[in-house]
């Protein structure tokens, strides 16, 4: 993604600087100001056209996206392996860059206690984060439906 913005960038300076040089040589040759407008109006609309066409590209980063259907999976197969999860309810995951973050929320087995409770999620949470480093982040609810 830095490498769309760079290059984005270097696009919009280069043309920039085109549009320019041929603005300024077409108003000396003809001594005719409106070419150096009409050279200015150019630049203006191809950095528009640039921070468009980078903002649709970057737009995931800026708001977040889903990771990929591989990376869920594996993330709802590794959870739903656990011996302490009956079933999965929901879960979404949320890419933030390099980094993962996860909210479950599972049917948890049965338990004697809400601290066994606790430490069955804790479990599985740092099981997850075992397994795949890129998990930062993990909302875990347990539900009885």
């Amino acid at each position: 993604s830095e490498l769309i913005v760079v290059l984005g960038e270097d696009i919009a300076a280069l043309l920039g600087l085109t549009f320019a040089l041929i603005a300024v040589i077409l108003s000396v040759i003809t001594g005719n100001p409106v070419f150096d407008a009409i050279g200015s109006i150019g630049i203006g609309i191809l950095l528009v056209i640039i921070s468009f066409v980078l903002a649709i590209k970057i737009k995931s980063l800026l708001i977040g996206q889903s990771t990929d259907e591989e990376t869920t999976a594996q993330i709802k197969a590794m959870l739903e392996s656990r011996p302490e999860i009956e079933s999965i309810i929901n879960l979404i995951t949320f890419q933030l860059g390099p980094q993962i973050m996860v909210a479950v929320k599972a049917k948890m087995k049965n338990t004697k206690s809400v601290n066994d409770l606790i430490l069955n999620i804790n479990k599985c949470e740092s099981e997850l984060k075992k397994n795949l480093p890129a998990v930062q982040w993990i909302f875990f609810e347990p539900d009885i439906e």
